[in-house]
């Protein structure tokens, strides 16, 4: 017996085990060979590859196609590279097609497949088509339902003189699975599990089950079981190998790809580095492109440039960055020669995997670049897909409410039993609430988070990468399954680690607030201050004032250097320059902490020794501490005598998913090569230490720098155009803080902030020389359609006055409170209250719109409103943070100062001159990061502010716990606790919290 109709987790919201699961489990129960057949995808098929190398397994590739109309199904089994090519069709014809009929569509797919099917009316219209001539290899399908009552099929297939094999679905390993697989049922039916019917959900004997237990099942049909074997000796396929899959470019008549290439790489060097190109640069690009034509990367090379040129503005990153032939096409835009960039760790002769380059595009313009590359190549482009997973909030949710939990309750408890969920994983994590109780009778909880803990990880459902797209010479749903995305853009059905082993070689085109940012302040410098030259005849990173500004860590708003921890490494560092941008930038990742105190002791102290003699030299650039990738890499080659392309899949294994396992096959073989080099197992034990210090992401020093060179534009701009730049960044919507912590940033810049006005505000903030205008987009419940249909009359003619206003605007009632409680209509109504205002629009809102009746009600004069009484200016400006988020005219603290001003409070801009002294600081929460101790204990960086700076505060396990309750964003608090410095970066320790 060999198990056909296996289903795996991928068989989305029916199958309970993980592809790895499946695999251990048929090798313990004594098979040789497995085929993985999930519905209506090959979503698991390269982890299921992987499992059976890894198990000694024979792999069957296949899947269940369904038929949405009528029921029957049929377990398509690959026999060959056609049949390959078939299934992947069939499987976008099912997701694509909305008039699919499987016995059709089978017929135009089926050659090079075998075809198990339950249905005696797809056998017997596959049989005619086969005596017609038609290439089919069909088979009965049995499966878990008695013999008895397949009795139709049986006679159907020896009529036929077809086959008949067991086939009999599993969805779980073991018969205590039926209640996790009833619960992915009751949640994809949407019904309750006590509601559940058995027609939504599979039997509970629907196990993988030994071969003992099938020979009893099918003790009167034991010719069923010996056809899985014949089945499977003609089956020759084992999973696909297409090489490295290029995308297609056609060039000119008469002319290569390589040929071209060239041609533009000299074109584009020239307008890099001049007419008079050094020795020094034709070498480096000689050199590459020798390597490009050797790999055949020159059309991937040509597509790339092509897509790049849509847009405005682009950063090119990742390994990449290191070509300098992709800086010369204009792709990436930092200098490999200048920078010391290593054009290997993107491409080399030995690289076995597809690399990729990562292009980043203005936020919003990325939409429009993937459509124009899904125009340009239709039927031969897909993005890449993201497989969601049930995470604990998501597993919780959905598990209360099969139960029948109301959402109320839900959202309450959740609140509570998953407040530390990026570091509390499993079924771990969901228990804590219930850790040592004794549950209550009719509490449902406690089987509640039971079943949510093993939910924890099953795939939910398919979704779209950020910004991977795969484009290929041939059809494209030829190599890969395709579907449709709810917005309607194809989709492969693999995720990109997949995508990579298959050797589709994708580009990633992801958006990026930042370029926005740029793009917009300099189209605005260009608007009110004159020509600009973008950088051109610019280069920011040598700019005096601009290293100072980064040194001091002066950067909110400057994209990747202004979260607290980068900012502090500024600070503690003392270093602006471009060099040290890049180490820092790569340093700051979440498993280096000790490593970047050790680099700051390092920098000041100008101390320190190689790792090892065999290692002298490699590290040299920062201070001996392994910062980038290719350190990593470069280590493993120099210490452990390990290949250039064994190294670089050492580099790789860190940053993916279930490298554990993979790991320790690493780290024997890094433990081996070094101390057969007389390297002690000290220091083996050192360097290994740092190595894993890499595990999650870390960047390479290309990335690093194609981000650096992006930091320095933005901290240029700010530090030369500020106002324009801050209402650049407010404007895009991005960066690490609010729309509330950048006002504050600006008015603590000295910009002043002019508030909200229909006579002068824009959609966008706008900005020139010391003040910033807020845009109309920061008032809430104001509808895009208002917005732009204020400016487009404003711009026709100025409003009169606010009936002038309401009679062209004809905006909502909720519209209107907003506009009058930000100030938007206070210049309509020169020296009245916005009380005024809201009477003025209830007259005209119940018709008292056109002219005369105005001067029926007021007579001549058109300013004539009741003499309302005023808004006391507290509750105005109460209403007036409500709408906005923020207060134009002061910090918020203000309105509270009453509150504190009594218990000695020292500003930011104080704390320096108290180092080492016990302070009282009364501040704004604006952002915070959670992390763990070494030994498990939750702890807090919390930034504050105040009117006259930022405070970064430490709340260790203690206090944390302590006050944890109250904490909250968006929120003044009367802090105390001891004022630190390290390195001349300023903190405060925090001992007692309290909200204001």
């Amino acid at each position: 017996m060999i198990p056909l109709a296996v289903h795996s987790h991928y068989s989305l919201m029916w199958g309970v085990p993980g592809v790895r699961g499946v695999c251990a489990r048929a090798k313990a129960l004594g098979y040789t060979a497995l085929a993985l057949t999930d519905t209506n995808n090959l979503y698991g098929l390269w982890p299921f590859l992987d499992a059976c190398a890894e198990f000694d397994l024979r792999p069957l590739v296949g899947a269940e196609i369904t038929d949405p109309n009528t029921g029957s199904k049929v377990v398509a089994l690959v026999k060959d590279s056609t049949g390959y090519a078939n299934l992947c069709r069939l499987i976008t014809q099912r997701h694509r097609d909305p008039d699919f009929n499987l016995a059709q569509a089978v017929s135009s797919f089926g050659q090079g497949l075998v075809l198990l099917t339950p249905s005696t009316q797809c056998l017997s219209y596959w049989h005619a088509l086969f005596c017609q001539g038609m290439d089919l290899d069909i088979a009965a399908f049995i499966g878990r339902t008695p013999v008895s009552r397949n009795r139709p099929l049986c006679r159907a297939a020896l009529a036929a003189k077809l086959p008949l094999v067991a086939a009999p679905d599993s969805y779980f390993l073991s018969p205590e699975d039926h209640d996790i697989h009833s619960l992915l049922r009751a949640i994809d039916t949407k019904t309750s599990l006590s509601q559940l019917s058995f027609e939504q959900m599979a039997s509970a004997d629907a196990f993988l089950g030994s071969p003992d237990y099938y020979a009893h099942k099918f003790a009167a049909l034991p010719e069923a079981l010996t056809s899985t074997h014949i089945l499977a000796d003609r089956i020759e396929f084992s999973g696909p190998d297409f090489g490295i899959v290029m995308p297609p470019y056609t060039p000119p008549l008469g002319q290569t790809c390589q040929g071209v290439l060239r041609k533009k790489t000299m074109a584009g060097a020239i307008k890099r580095y001049g007419p008079n190109l050094s020795g020094r640069v034709l070498k480096r690009i000689d050199h590459e492109l020798t390597i490009i034509e050797q790999t055949r990367f020159s059309a991937y090379f040509l597509v790339v440039a092509d897509i790049v040129k849509q847009a405005s503005r682009t950063c090119g990153r990742g390994s990449g960055a290191a070509s300098i032939v992709a800086y010369c096409l204009g792709i990436t835009n930092v200098c490999p020669i200048k920078h010391n960039l290593y054009f290997e760790r993107f491409l080399n002769r030995e690289r076995r995997d597809p690399p990729d380059i990562d292009v980043d595009f203005a936020w919003d313009e990325r939409d429009a670049i993937l459509s124009h590359v899904l125009h340009r190549f239709k039927g031969q482009s897909a993005m890449v897909a993201s497989h969601i997973l049930f995470q604990p909030r998501m597993a919780v949710r959905e598990t209360a409410r099969v139960f029948g939990v109301p959402e109320a309750e839900i959202k309450r408890k959740i609140s509570r039993l998953c407040r530390d969920t990026p570091f509390l994983r499993g079924i771990h994590a969901l228990n804590a609430e219930h850790s040592g109780k004794t549950p209550r009778l009719a509490d449902p909880w406690p089987r509640i988070v039971s079943l949510a803990g093993r939910l924890i990880e099953t795939p939910r459902h398919l979704s779209v990468h950020p910004g991977g797209i795969v484009i290929t010479p041939d059809p494209i749903d030829t190599y890969v399954p395709v579907e449709d995305a709810p917005k309607g853009i194809p989709v492969i059905q693999w995720e990109k680690e997949s995508a990579e082993a298959a050797g589709l070689v994708k580009i990633d085109l992801l958006g990026n607030r930042s370029l926005g940012v740029i793009r917009d302040c300099i189209s605005s410098i260009r608007e009110t201050q004159g020509e600009f030259t973008d950088f051109q005849e610019i280069d920011p990173e040598d700019d005096p004032a601009t290293q100072q500004q980064v040194a001091q860590g002066r950067t909110m708003g400057c994209f990747y250097i202004e979260s607290p921890a980068m900012r502090l490494l500024q600070k503690k560092s003392g270093q602006g320059d471009f060099r040290h941008l890049v180490i820092h930038s790569s340093i700051i990742r979440p498993a280096a902490n000790e490593f970047i105190n050790a680099y700051l002791k390092r920098l000041h102290s100008g101390v320190w020794a190689p790792l090892h003699p065999l290692m002298e030299g490699l590290l040299s650039e920062t201070f001996g501490i392994m910062v980038f990738q290719e350190d990593v890499s470069q280590a493993a080659v120099r210490l452990a005598g390990f290949t250039h392309a064994r190294a670089d899949e050492l580099r790789k294994v860190m940053s993916k998913k279930g490298r554990h396992q993979k790991l320790e096959v690493f780290r024997a073989e890094f433990f081996g090569g070094a101390r057969s080099k007389g390297v002690s197992l000290d220091a083996v034990e050192r360097i290994w230490h740092m190595i894993l210090s890499f595990s999650g992401y870390s960047f390479c020093k290309p990335h690093s720098a194609s981000y650096a060179r992006v930091s320095f534009q933005a901290a240029y701009l700010k530090t030369h155009y500020p106002a324009q730049f801050m209402a650049a960044v407010i404007s895009n919507q991005g960066g690490f803080y609010s729309t509330f912590a950048y006002v504050s940033e600006a008015r603590r810049m000295g910009i002043a902030i002019l508030g909200p006005d229909v006579r002068h505000s824009r959609v966008c903030w706008t900005g020139v020389k010391k003040e910033m205008r807020v845009g109309l987009m920061a008032v809430k419940t104001l509808g895009r359609t208002t917005m732009d249909q204020i400016v487009q009359e404003r711009e026709k003619k100025m409003f009169l006055d606010c009936f002038d206003f309401f009679n062209r605007i004809s905006p909502r009632e909720d519209e209107a409170r907003a506009l009058t409680d930000s100030g938007c209509l206070d210049g309509l109504l020169p020296g009245t209250n916005r009380g005024g205002l809201t009477w003025a629009y209830y007259v005209w809102q119940t018709g008292q719109r056109s002219m005369a009746d105005r001067r029926d009600l007021f007579g001549s004069d058109k300013h004539k409103i009741p003499n309302l009484p005023p808004d006391p200016p507290l509750k105005r400006l109460r209403r007036e943070f409500a709408v906005l988020g923020f207060l134009p005219a002061c910090h918020p603290l203000a309105l509270i100062r009453e509150r504190f001003e009594d218990l000695k409070v020292i500003k930011a801009v104080d704390l320096p001159g108290r180092i080492g002294r016990k302070v009282c600081f009364a501040g704004w929460l604006i952002t915070g990061k959670l992390v763990r101790t070494r030994q498990g204990d939750p702890m807090k960086f919390l930034t504050f502010e105040d009117d006259t700076g930022l405070v970064e505060t430490v709340l260790f396990p203690r206090i944390y716990t302590r006050f944890s309750y109250i904490l909250d964003h968006g929120y003044p608090y009367l802090l105390s606790g001891r004022v630190e410095n390290e390195w001349g970066a300023i903190t405060l320790t925090v001992g007692q919290v309290s909200r204001l």
